[in-house]
């Protein structure tokens, strides 16, 4: 099935902004979303957790090989690059 998949990026200090929006989104839009954030290569990203508290979608970090579903949030983690 196809689906719109929605890439958002922000640069430090984009975590509030991120919150904020899935906050006041519906959870089924029928998007796949992609959020490409600026994360310190050398410390551990939190933001899939913190942001699983503000949305009743799945939030994920993305993996290789992980298959985009509809209604999911999805965080690629620091120092990564995505294609």
């Amino acid at each position: 099935a196809q689906f719109p998949i929605v890439g958002i990026g922000a640069s430090a200090g984009g975590l509030d902004p991120f919150k904020r929006l899935f906050a006041a989104m519906p959870a089924d839009t029928g998007a796949g979303f992609v959020l490409v954030p600026h994360l310190d290569p050398r410390h551990e990203s939190l933001m899939v957790d913190l942001l699983s508290k503000c949305t009743s979608m799945p939030v994920r970090e993305v993996v290789d090989g992980i298959e985009m579903q509809p209604n999911h949030v999805y965080v690629i983690p620091p120092g990564a690059h995505l294609t």
